[in-house]
């Protein structure tokens, strides 16, 4: 069985790839990566690829994959002294994909950083929409559950049905007694109502 490189067009034969220390470790790497991000991998590592005509070198791609790999494992990210945002690799598989569509006018790249920047700007987005619906359902009155999943009565199953409105959780719930309130307004120093 041959295997060919679809960046560079190396043909070898599976045993070839597979006698290869540093190959066997790269294709490692890869595998262990989500599958967002290593289905764009190989072709955003030919971009490291000098245009000499040589391929890139196992040791150098796997050092890139092993940093890229750190990045995506990262719980947040963070570029050039803006707010951290929480990481996904949906993230960094998106912005390979953008990065692969436009790629930048200098090649071969030198580093992740143009990658970085643009996984930052595309998290910084999911961020923003994140906050846009919690703070959407705060104001409907839909009990808001952030980047966690919804309890069963919230889901519809087990016999719920649906979003469970504030209000209609907190109807059946009996009221506190007066003396209670009176503790707890003496406590707070609300004299309102």
């Amino acid at each position: 069985m041959r295997l060919i490189c679809p960046s560079c067009g190396a043909a070898h034969s599976a045993e070839a790839w597979a006698n290869d220390a540093e190959a066997r470790r790269c294709i490692g790497i890869v595998a262990e990566m989500p599958n967002m991000v290593s289905r764009y991998v190989m072709q955003y590592l030919a971009m490291f690829r000098a245009d000499t005509g040589k391929g890139l070198r196992w040791a150098k791609a796997r050092r890139l994959l092993e940093d890229l790999g750190v990045f995506i494992k990262d719980s947040h990210i963070s570029w050039d002294k803006k707010p951290p945002r929480p990481n996904s690799a949906k993230a960094w598989g998106l912005a390979m994909e953008r990065l692969l569509e436009r790629p930048p006018k200098r090649l071969p790249l030198e580093s992740h950083g143009y990658l970085r920047c643009l996984a930052y700007e595309i998290a910084d987005e999911m961020d923003r929409a994140n906050e846009s619906r919690y703070h959407e359902a705060c104001r409907s009155g839909v009990s808001p559950v952030r980047d966690s999943p919804q309890p069963p009565s919230m889901r519809g199953d087990q016999g719920g049905s649906g979003p469970v409105r504030m209000k209609e959780a907190l109807a059946g719930r009996q009221p506190l007694p007066e003396d209670v309130r009176a503790a707890i307004k003496r406590f707070t120093g609300d004299a309102g109502g």
